[in-house]
């Protein structure tokens, strides 16, 4: 539309920079907040988990050993996750502006890519996960007896707890607690890893705030039997924080893309992203999903 002041016209110009899309926070940081399965060449993995039969016993010295026939049971992962985007950018749509017209929607397509497999993890701990039965309230009041709560049962199923991913609500609440015992991170690499969302250390744990959690519609990923499982948004929204052990996530792909190539179809290129993951929860009773009663 054109722009007039009074009845005069004016010049207008459209500006080289553009204005960023936002995207939710991603929390999904090998050797971080999972157990990093990335692998070439398959489509899945096992894991052997031996068999135990508990723990020794007392006995009085000058005795024979009792032999006890071993076994084990395998722990499955399939990469069946598969994200796709693919940006249509003609030749004279390029020609026409003043900015990478191609390499920009590339950037927008490896973006999209990362949220939606941010979403499946997301989804992937709380289906999958313990959730707990404490659905109280967490307030400044009563924030460390509820969160110690959650530790104490990560630790009594013999685990460590070492990351705590947070909604935006929780982690307010959480600082507000804190105060300056929270110790914002300084490590460079965990802050790019995790696109400048909130990191930081409170009570032998490290923090991170998702706004994922505020996402409006269900978010799905395909489990290791193959089944599409589903979060509500208000399923969603009702989790305060997933407590856990992060060995006890494995995540990875087996196939991963980037490119921006020229069309056979018309005059333009294409630029396409591709992901092929796998998630699971190994050990459920060490992810503990906290949630509050819903309104």
């Amino acid at each position: 539309m054109a722009i007039q002041y009074n009845s005069q016209h004016v010049d207008e110009k459209y500006k080289s920079t553009l204005i960023a899309n936002l995207f939710y926070k991603t929390f999904l940081i090998p050797g971080v907040t999972y157990q990093d399965v990335a692998a070439d060449g398959n489509g899945g993995w096992f894991w052997h988990k031996l068999a135990s039969t508990g723990a020794a016993e007392p006995g009085t010295p000058g005795r024979d050993f009792t032999d006890e026939a071993i076994s084990d049971s395998l722990i499955q992962c399939i990469y069946n996750n598969n994200y796709q985007k693919s940006k249509k950018i003609y030749g004279v749509q390029a020609a026409a502006v003043g900015f990478p017209l191609a390499e920009e929607h590339m950037a927008l397509a490896t973006q999209e890519v990362t949220e939606g497999r941010n979403l499946s993890g997301l989804a992937c701990l709380i289906t999958e996960g313990t959730a707990t039965k404490n659905t109280t309230a967490i307030t400044k009041d009563n924030f460390l007896t509820e969160v110690l709560a959650v530790r104490t049962e990560v630790v009594k199923a013999k685990g460590t707890a070492d990351v705590v991913v947070c909604s935006p609500d929780f982690f307010a609440t959480m600082l507000e607690f804190a105060g300056s015992k929270y110790i914002p991170t300084t490590n460079e690499k965990l802050l790019a890893a995790a696109a400048g969302g909130q990191v930081g250390n409170f009570l032998g744990m490290t923090w991170f705030e998702e706004n994922a959690f505020a996402h409006d519609k269900a978010v799905n990923y395909y489990d290791y039997t193959g089944a599409k499982k589903s979060v509500a948004a208000s399923d969603l929204a009702a989790v305060d924080f997933v407590m856990y052990d992060h060995n006890s996530f494995g995540l990875g792909d087996n196939f991963a893309m980037a490119r921006l190539r020229d069309s056979e179809r018309f005059s333009g290129s294409l630029a396409q992203v591709e992901e092929n993951v796998g998630m699971r929860v190994l050990t459920p009773s060490m992810i503990r999903v906290r949630k509050h009663a819903s309104a």
